[in-house]
């Protein structure tokens, strides 16, 4: 089994993808693939309280790439999960509505 994490923080957003490997009673997890992109979506949010469209347009891209990677490992299943900057944010929750009506 394949499974992924994406962690979009403050300053950086993370992509991870593991294996799960299982033995006898417990299971193992080996990375397959970890890729951290410095997006500072804090420095927007934290000043003008809002993504910047700047941001707006590589967070989109970003998050396209990792939907390939998603399909290209063959993953499992996937969670994704935001900080504060993302959850504050006045347009953050639009933001994550539409990358999840177009990249589903």
């Amino acid at each position: 089994m394949k499974l992924a994490a994406i962690d979009i923080g403050s300053n950086a957003i993370r992509f991870q993808v593991s294996s799960v490997l299982e033995s006898k009673d417990q299971a193992l997890f080996k990375k397959m693939e970890y890729v951290r992109f410095p997006l500072r979506l804090g420095h927007d949010v934290f000043t003008t309280n809002r993504i910047s469209d700047k941001s707006i347009v590589k967070f989109k891209k970003l998050m396209h790439a990792f939907k390939l990677l998603l399909d290209l490992y063959e993953v499992d299943d996937y969670m994704l999960c935001a900080t504060s900057a993302m959850r504050e944010s006045e347009n953050g929750q639009a933001l994550a509505d539409e990358i999840k009506k177009s990249l589903g």
